[in-house]
């Protein structure tokens, strides 16, 4: 059975065996790599319709290349396709279905819509002192997301305490000025304002001439009276442990959130290359390319998360130490960025 060490090494030649063949193969004209309005419309050319990969794990817990593509046809016709179909230095491929990712439609839900074993009504009320894994939303904006976790800058307790949490919760897509009010919960009301956007990383979509990549969907507000939240909390999560840990395929997994509450999960694959993630609306997607992404199923065929859940810190079941920061999904998978990254870009350690 092939290592973990086994699977990085075949990725990385999988990788340059597939740019080969796809420098090679005929592409029609029609097939567009950025976005699959209608599923099945590449399914005759699956080398075209490859999009991401990564490495995972199976259900037997198995090392494996994982390569994904945009719809189902392609992932039965992948057969045909002797890079797909073999073993690589004895690490074997598996093709799945992973449709383009959506930055979860944010539209205040109703609380307490969905049913959940953690009761989510929790994660949407006023909390005070504000723990991690509430809802969180611009002051009078029209939009909810989910204050991940408390981070702070500086190796002693006397840092600037910051939230963190999505680029998209915080900063709307990179509209927001440093300086927007954030409130817990969603409210019209500056009493309830907890913390300012301080800072995040811009999200790059393509241009004529350019195709950027991705690597975080992350941003953080400076807490406005630290004496308002609590740090070391997560809302319902029992075991939280601010260390960061790095994510592993096969890692079981939990989250607070502000929609599904606490739900747990298994990563299925990391260092994930290519993943294409949604911005705009079906009828006009914005798309943006994610590398180095993590992906995420629920346990016992639930879903890991749902709208609202964005900006959600992914933890290590076991430790409850962070390992990933919700920013995505398609109603299966969960797409998350890697936690650690994060805080390296802002200066900042999970408290």
């Amino acid at each position: 059975m092939a290592t973990f060490g086994d699977a990085l090494e075949a990725l990385e030649e999988f990788r340059a065996e597939l740019v080969n063949l796809q420098m090679n193969a005929t592409v029609p004209q029609a097939q567009a790599m950025a976005f699959r309005a209608t599923a099945g419309s590449a399914g005759d050319a699956p080398l075209a319709n490859v999009h991401a990969t990564g490495v995972g794990v199976r259900g037997d817990g198995q090392f494996v290349v994982k390569v994904y593509m945009f719809d189902t046809q392609s992932v039965r016709s992948a057969g045909s396709v002797a890079l797909f179909s073999a073993p690589l230095q004895g690490v074997n491929v598996d093709v799945e279905h992973l449709p383009v990712q959506v930055a979860f439609d944010r539209r205040p839900a109703r609380r307490a819509a969905i049913a959940s074993a953690a009761n989510p009504a929790q994660h949407q009320a006023r909390r005070r002192p504000v723990p991690g894994g509430v809802e969180i939303g611009p002051l009078g904006g029209n939009f909810v997301g989910t204050l991940g976790c408390f981070v702070r800058r500086g190796g002693d307790n006397n840092g600037p305490l910051f939230v963190l949490s999505n680029n998209h919760v915080l900063s709307n897509v990179n509209r927001f000025p440093i300086g927007a009010p954030f409130t817990q919960p969603f409210s019209a009301s500056p009493a309830d304002t907890i913390a300012t956007l301080s800072s995040f990383e811009p999200i790059l979509f393509p241009a004529p001439g350019t195709q950027p990549r991705n690597v975080i969907d992350a941003a953080i507000a400076v807490v406005t009276d630290p004496a308002q939240v609590v740090v070391g909390k997560i809302l319902n999560i029992r075991k939280y442990t601010p260390q960061l840990l790095a994510p592993r395929p096969g890692m079981a997994v939990t989250k607070s959130g502000r929609t599904t509450g606490v739900t747990t999960g298994t990563i299925r694959a990391i260092r994930v290359r290519g993943v294409q993630v949604n911005y705009g609306t079906r009828q006009n997607p914005i798309i943006a390319t994610f590398d180095n992404a993590i992906t995420i199923l629920g346990d016992n065929g639930l879903p890991f998360s749902n709208p609202g859940d964005s900006g959600s810190v992914i933890l290590e079941k076991a430790s409850g130490r962070p390992v990933a920061l919700l920013f995505a999904g398609d109603g299966s998978t969960t797409t998350a960025c890697d936690v650690s990254v994060a805080c390296a870009r802002f200066n900042v350690r999970p408290v």
